[in-house]
């Protein structure tokens, strides 16, 4: 099949099904199946159809055992459960998404080798702590998405650039995934964020857990076939959905409260009151604070790119996001209380 003849089918299917999903009112989003979606206010109910589109897309087009392509599947049907309001429990979805991480790194075979620091490197040359500590960061990076997720174009967006950039290293670094079809899930989630900045469609829990698990064992993959691909390079990548998780659970334990417990306290939740009251128009307000956070990210990337196998660089550029995530999380909280 040309790469002109995939294209084709993959815009086809996601505009015609979209139509239909929206025509007969089905996966409609009631704003009740999310505590943090109930935040962001909008008069339009569109489907939460995006992880669909990914998953077609995925057994349509990707090269793989149908194992990797099951596994994928299992991680999705919980984030599709959950978005149909099935599993109302934040700890059953939790020990879900632990069960299927687990099995997904083990079977796969494919953990965290080496993260360059001779201390930590030790550790994950023992078997258990290298299964726990790769099902530790998928599991943060699973969670941190679907925080982003309540803000239009955030989570899409975020996962479209690092595709890529990755995909600007060409093809001759190794990695279990054809870069053919990296290109076509550009593509995908190209028109996945159009669709998405207009409201016409979420990506829900179903497709920021499927889409957040398949870069992570993408960029875990790349990383440990490539030498030349510094492993903070990849951290700098994954760094906001990772940190937004970790900064979250510190805040709460600070207060005293479940890490597992939802808010509406988080960075981009915050960015959003403030562009909102702003402009004072919530769909504007819900893609554009996605698009502004983004463009951050895009200066990230593209300095992180420039060195991408320079580790003492990425190190100093991913500690300068987190000085930066901070200090505006401090302001933007201010701001809030006036």
């Amino acid at each position: 099949m040309s790469d002109y003849v995939s294209f084709c089918i993959i815009g086809s299917y996601i505009i015609l099904l979209n139509i239909l999903f929206t025509k007969f009112n089905l996966l409609k989003d009631k704003k009740n199946t999310s505590f943090h979606k109930k935040f962001i206010e909008s008069k339009i109910e569109p489907p939460f159809s995006g992880g669909i589109f990914l998953i077609i897309t995925i057994f349509l087009f990707l090269d793989l055992h149908w194992l990797f392509k099951s596994l994928l599947l299992s991680i999705f049907l919980i984030g599709f459960f959950s978005d149909l309001n099935f599993f109302k429990s934040v700890n059953l979805r939790f020990y879900l998404q632990l069960i299927s991480v687990l099995i997904i790194v083990y079977y796969l075979d494919l953990y965290i080798q080496s993260i360059r620091i001779d201390f930590i490197d030790n550790f994950l040359n023992n078997f258990f702590f290298k299964i726990f500590f790769t099902s530790f960061c998928i599991l943060i990076l699973i969670n941190g998405s679907n925080f982003l997720d309540g803000v239009n174009t955030l989570v899409i967006g975020y996962y479209l650039l690092i595709l890529i950039f990755i995909s600007l290293l060409g093809n001759e670094f190794k990695s279990f995934i054809d870069i053919k079809f990296i290109y076509l899930l550009i593509f995908a989630l190209s028109i996945l964020l159009i669709l998405n900045c207009f409201n016409f469609l979420l990506l829900g829990d179903n497709g920021s857990y499927v889409l957040s698990v398949f870069i992570g064992l993408y960029l875990i993959d790349l990383a440990n076939q490539n030498i030349l691909i510094s492993p903070y390079f990849v951290m700098n990548l994954l760094w906001y959905p990772a940190y937004e998780t970790l900064f979250s659970i510190i805040r709460k334990a600070l207060l005293n409260k479940s890490p597992l417990t939802p808010d509406n306290m988080h960075l981009h939740q915050l960015i959003y009151l403030f562009i909102k009251k702003k402009i004072n128009h919530t769909d504007y307000a819900n893609s554009f604070s996605g698009l502004f956070i983004n463009s951050y990210n895009l200066l990230i990337f593209y300095f992180a790119f420039q060195n991408y196998y320079n580790t003492k660089y990425q190190i100093f550029l991913a500690l300068l996001s987190l000085i930066i995530y901070n200090i505006l999380y401090k302001v933007l909280k201010s701001n809030l209380k006036k």
